[in-house]
C-alpha cells in the first residue's frame, strides 16, 4: 500500500508532462501552418515536420514540413534564421 500512493502520483506526473508537450507541439504546428498560410500558400494542417540534416549541414536549417488534411497534400521547404524564425518558405517538389 505504501508504494501505490508514489506509483499513482507518477502516473499522474507522466501524463500532465505529455499533456502539455502535446499541447506545445500543437501549438507549433498550428503557428507553422498560419505562416505558411501568410507567405501565400495551402496548409490547413501540419501532419509532418523535420529538420532535413543532409542540407542542414552546409548552411541554415532546414525543415521539411508536410500539410494534409485527408483531402489535400501540400509539402515545403522552410529556411530557418539562427533564432528559430522562418527566412524563406518554398514548396517542397
Amino acid at each position: 500500500m505504501r508504494l501505490v500512493l508514489p506509483a499513482l502520483l507518477s502516473v499522474l506526473c507522466i501524463t500532465d508532462l505529455a499533456a502539455a508537450q502535446t499541447m506545445q507541439t500543437n501549438m507549433l504546428e498550428r503557428r507553422t501552418a498560419r505562416a505558411i498560410r501568410n507567405a501565400g500558400f495551402w496548409c490547413d494542417q501540419v501532419s509532418d515536420a523535420y529538420i532535413d540534416k543532409a542540407l542542414s549541414s552546409t548552411g541554415p536549417t532546414i525543415v521539411r514540413v508536410t500539410c494534409d488534411d485527408k483531402t489535400r497534400f501540400e509539402q515545403y521547404k522552410l529556411t530557418m534564421t539562427k533564432d528559430n524564425k522562418i527566412a524563406k518558405i518554398e514548396v517542397w517538389k
